[in-house]
């Protein structure tokens, strides 16, 4: 990653769900304008880059990305797999890996955080997502490798909560990752999507230590036009996250920032919500 700046603050853009195949008119422009207008250090891309997981989707979703002009990375979510079950079965990510990055988990670091991406997608249990013990020890095998100064953090495509606000049962494993990142204090941020909405607090999780938690919606599809379609800027310093969603609805062609919620380290380790930002910023 690059352009942290002399004050050591770092910038990441946290998108999600663009479905490429099934995008509001004039999303992509206005997406990548904004996205260029910020000009983050890393574009954190976390699945569902397409409808419905067709080759040219998935170009398109890749074209896309390159066309911001700011390093990115992705992870694959649910609607990224073929649409037909033996495909799901017999090489579920192989469109993906050819179009779009051979590299399902990436990893990155820079002076201030270290980011470890983790493949939530499952074949066999579609929509609901999986992670194994094995993809969380990795992670937390890399996260361990920080030093103080960094911000540790961990992008999935589904969320971790145990059900979605639908009753919907929500990722395998979810609970058993979480105990496995928490336990030495290896995560302080999750990004997910998924559920194209919004959400962004402090997770409570009984017997863990309290981290940030932000799930982003959706940019680019029609499937948020009563809430608008939105992405989230991710701003750390040492000991400090600032969330900001940028929105876009019907009757604005640009995306404007929502109040930010700004998030700080305790002395214990643990992570609490300072007082938010409540002005909107200006359009990008």
């Amino acid at each position: 990653m690059e352009q942290e700046s002399r004050a050591q603050n770092l910038r990441l853009i946290h998108i999600s769900d663009l479905h490429f195949g099934a995008q509001s008119a004039g999303a992509l422009d206005a997406l990548r304008e904004a996205l260029r207008a910020l000009n983050p250090s890393l574009l954190v891309t976390t699945g569902d880059l397409t409808q419905r997981g067709r080759p040219e989707q998935l170009r398109a979703a890749r074209e896309f990305l390159d066309s911001v002009q700011v390093p990115w990375l992705a992870t694959p979510g649910n609607h990224d797999l073929p649409v037909m079950p033996w495909r799901r079965l017999i090489d579920p990510l192989r469109d993906y890996r050819r179009f779009v990055s051979a590299h399902t988990e990436p990893r990155v670091e820079s002076d201030l955080a270290r980011i470890a991406f983790l493949d939530s997608t499952d074949p066999s249990a579609w929509r609901s997502g999986r992670i194994a013990d094995a993809q969380a020890n990795a992670a937390a095998e890399f996260l361990a490798g920080a030093h103080s100064g960094q911000i540790r953090v961990v992008a999935t495509h589904h969320p971790f909560d145990d059900l979605s606000e639908d009753g919907r049962e929500g990722m395998r494993g979810a609970r058993r990752a979480l105990e496995i990142l928490c336990a030495e204090g290896l995560v302080d941020l999750l990004l997910c999507g998924h559920l194209h909405q919004t959400r962004i607090g402090i997770l409570h999780n009984e017997g863990l230590r309290c981290i940030v938690g932000c799930v982003a919606a959706t940019p680019t599809s029609p499937r948020c036009e009563t809430t608008g379609e939105s992405f989230v800027c991710v701003d750390l310093c040492e000991d400090a996250i600032t969330l900001s969603p940028w929105r876009r609805t019907p009757d604005t062609e640009r995306f404007r920032r929502v109040s930010g919620r700004h998030f700080c380290r305790q002395r214990d380790n643990h992570w609490r919500e300072i007082e938010p930002d409540l002005d909107e910023d200006e359009a990008a």
